[in-house]
């Protein structure tokens, strides 16, 4: 396809590597900066990183990309050498940097020269079973992974040589009883940071000894070797670079002194974070900073901390919010009397700042894992029902200036499926396809399970036709897809519908109806909304 192209559109698909390529170097120093304290030699190459996508966006005419990189130089000019930035200043770059990362389209976003992204580093895959390491490294094209295979241990030495992977997915018995142990072994070596690597046995479960073995040799997990989709799961989240939306922590505490010493700890380490000093108004500063965490002064005027404590759990919303007390108090059943208040841990003042992180970012992330279960379909980890419809009401909030198109999905007979091959190929399948659209769709378009075997998508800034042509490319590379190990191939069919104006129930009646058309005219296919009624 590239050898057709001619002079002109060779040389803006050139250019076009080199911005995405550039985007992802931003993205990764980015996420770099808070272990490195903000020291000014890593703000500098940020800096020039940004800089040089300035002049890349320009040569290449990436009018969005370009803006979005002065908007980070802008907010950079404004932070000191030397020190981090403040609350609004990591508010702002954060906003802009997640905003950037979701330019760096998919394949199927679009196949014309400017959005064609850079190979990925390859995933090796090194198995026994040379035939289900082909059937392994064929499904992982279809979900946009570049699997390598290493047929021998030589072979395996001498692709390290040439290029590190991405990660390894490595046999136990690879070469031999027990030799894929031992080649982690010798590939870790002395490495600071170990090559991620994937596990797999084909027959027996590896005992509690040879876990162990595999922890210790950077096994990240363990499967049997014909659950492919596991795997790819596995390498899915593995292999996400997407930036992490920042944890923000709520300071209360009417020492002006502290609180700003407590704040900029937390901006060193990429936190924002919002000071109230006064607890009386602190319902007021929750409606509008929702945060991640409450750290909190057990003794205040006007109202203590346990008392405060209370009140917030006393609102719905905040039931599961993280409540630490951050205190003088030594008193050890005084302390324990102000957790069973509603808080969730006391630490002492003055604190160690490492202690303080790693208690804060515990807490956030276990926070975040039980909100992401709560939001999201147990079988699928796709949102559910209502947090789709919810997603679905922000994105028309907050994108009216863009098209948004509505898709539901539907498995072509599914009742077949279970029929024949029982509920758990079901299941598998539904997994499948939902690792599937993960894999292929944008990170910033909401993908949810609607229902049974029905999916719902909201694609941001695609027209109808445009998510037809996305749907489409999806909807082709799902077929070949190979679900129980050996024959089961499965498709799907379509209704799409774009929003304009009108109300949540009649955009997705809309698109529930051209989901109708395309089942009623032969499935396999993807309808849109209007057409064929």
């Amino acid at each position: 396809m590239t050898d057709n192209l001619t002079p002109a559109a060779r040389l803006k698909q050139h250019f076009s590597f080199r911005v995405i390529n550039q985007v992802r170097q931003v993205i990764d120093l980015w996420r770099q900066l808070p272990a490195q304290q903000w020291s000014a030699e890593r703000m500098m190459d940020f800096t020039l990183a940004v800089e040089k996508l300035v002049r890349f966006a320009q040569r290449f005419e990436a009018a969005r990309h370009e803006k979005l990189a002065r908007q980070l130089l802008s907010t950079l000019a404004h932070i000191a050498v030397g020190h981090s930035p403040d609350s609004a200043q990591l508010e702002s770059l954060n906003q802009t940097i997640i905003a950037l990362s979701k330019t760096a389209l998919r394949h199927t976003d679009d196949k014309t020269a400017d959005t064609l992204i850079p190979e990925k580093k390859p995933v090796y895959i090194a198995l026994s079973n040379t035939d289900h390491a082909l059937t392994m490294a064929e499904q992982m094209q279809y979900f946009g992974l570049r699997p390598e295979l290493q047929r021998t241990a030589h072979d395996f030495a001498q692709a390290l040589e040439r290029r590190h992977p991405a990660a390894v997915v490595l046999d136990l018995d690879f070469a031999g009883t027990g030799l894929g142990l031992e080649l982690a072994q010798s590939l870790q070596g002395s490495r600071e940071n170990p090559l991620p690597v994937l596990f797999t046995y084909r027959d027996t479960p590896p005992s509690l000894e040879q876990r162990l073995a595999t922890l210790r040799n950077g096994g990240l997990g363990i499967y049997e070797e014909m659950d492919v989709q596991s795997v790819i799961s596995h390498l899915e989240n593995l292999l996400d670079s997407s930036p992490e939306v920042p944890f923000k922590i709520l300071i209360i505490d009417d020492s002006r002194a502290q609180a700003t010493h407590t704040a900029n700890v937390l901006n060193k380490a990429g936190m924002v974070t919002q000071v109230a000093n006064d607890p009386l108004l602190v319902l007021d500063v929750l409606s509008g900073f929702t945060p991640d965490l409450i750290l909190m002064d057990m003794y205040m005027p006007g109202c203590n901390g346990m008392e405060l404590a209370k009140v917030i759990r006393q609102q719905r919303e905040y039931i599961n919010l993280p409540i630490i007390y951050l205190s003088g108090e030594e008193d050890r059943e005084r302390q324990l009397a102000a957790m069973a208040e509603g808080g969730d841990d006391f630490l002492t003042k003055p604190v160690d700042p490492g202690h303080l992180l790693t208690t804060l970012r515990n807490r956030v992330s276990r926070a975040r894992q039980l909100q992401n279960l709560i939001a999201c379909d147990s079988l699928t980890g796709l949102l559910n029902h209502t947090h789709l419809l919810g997603a679905l009401q922000d994105a028309m909030r907050t994108n009216s200036d863009v098209p948004i198109s509505f898709v539901m999905v539907d498995i072509d007979h599914f009742k077949q499926v279970n029929d024949r091959h029982g509920h758990p190929v079901g299941d598998l399948v539904i997994r499948n396809l939902s690792l599937f659209l993960r894999q292929s769709l944008r990170k910033s378009d909401p993908i949810g399970r609607y229902g049974g075997e029905e999916f719902a998508i909201i694609l941001l800034d695609a027209t109808a036709q445009q998510a037809r042509q996305i749907m489409d490319d999806i909807r082709l590379n799902f077929a070949n897809l190979i679900h129980d190990g050996q024959s089961l191939k499965v498709t799907f069919s379509c209704g799409v519908a774009e929003w304009s104006g009108q109300s949540i129930s009649e955009l997705v009646a809309a698109s529930d109806q051209a989901l109708y058309c395309a089942k009623r005219n032969g499935r396999n296919q993807v309808q849109l909304a209007g057409e064929g009624e």
